[in-house]
């Protein structure tokens, strides 16, 4: 090894985690100003968003296909609190025995409160009523916005699928990714097709749970990552020359056949 392979390695370690730092920073300032959008046109009643609330829910009518709106109830437990909740920990928990760190379980149940926190917060902030009330408006009372469903399936099973590929043996990064990409708009379109949700409170949840799976995934990179340390002096191979003492010793340990 040459003498400057341990820095120049260690320079380009810390710019790769410096760029890749830099991404997650800039796709969390991208969701935060979306989310911010969604909040504001939600708080005024007003802009594109709320155009699309009141057209998206008269595209279809779910008691018209009963067979399919039991599908849809069926499945709406993949966003569902508890059960998905459940999974998460279990998992975390399995992980953090065999890898014998807590990491996992720490950023399972910092994501269950955080969610939990933020969703509850805003449903009581803006007390937004049903579709059903046919009524866009905030502050009537209601408990309807932001959608906790698309948030939960977002932050938990994408956090599920981190902690697979970080802490696990689950190597399929792409598939992950496109598995939970997959179960939230699955879950965005069974909100909207049972009425449940409008669209704005479908965008919102999404947005949130990104925001905060993002977060937690930039918080463990930082906290797991550490530059490498460089050898201390008196972990370098060394060679003691000891000199012989006396005439003698030299020619006693000269090779023989040296004349």
């Amino acid at each position: 090894m040459s003498a400057g392979a341990w820095p120049s390695s260690t320079l380009s370690t810390r710019r790769a985690v410096a760029n890749h730092h830099r991404t997650a920073l800039l796709r969390l300032a991208l969701c935060f100003g979306m989310l911010i959008v969604v909040l504001g046109q939600v708080w005024v009643n007003s802009g594109v968003l709320i155009v699309i609330d009141r057209a998206a829910r008269t595209l279809v009518d779910a008691e018209q296909y009963p067979i399919l709106t039991a599908i849809a109830l069926g499945a709406d437990h993949i966003g569902q609190r508890e059960p998905i909740a459940g999974v998460l920990l279990g998992c975390a928990a399995t992980l953090a025995r065999y890898q014998r760190t807590w990491r996992p379980i720490v950023l399972s149940i910092a994501a269950l409160l955080a969610v939990n926190f933020v969703v509850g917060v805003l449903k009581i902030s803006y007390g937004r009523g049903k579709p059903q009330f046919g009524d866009t408006a905030p502050f009537v009372d209601g408990m309807i916005f932001p959608s906790g469903h698309t948030a939960n399936v977002v932050i938990t099973w994408g956090l599920l699928a981190y902690i697979l590929i970080t802490y696990g043996y689950l190597r399929r990064r792409r598939a992950a990714i496109r598995i939970v990409i997959t179960l939230s708009l699955l879950m965005g379109l069974i909100s909207w097709y049972l009425d449940t949700h409008w669209v704005t409170d479908i965008i919102a949840g999404w947005l949130i749970g990104a925001i905060l799976l993002q977060g937690l995934i930039l918080i463990d990179t930082m906290w797991r990552w550490r530059p490498p340390r460089t050898a201390a002096l008196a972990e370098l191979p060394t060679e003691v020359i000891r000199f012989p003492d006396s005439p003698a010793e030299l020619r006693t340990t000269e090779p023989t056949g040296v004349r």
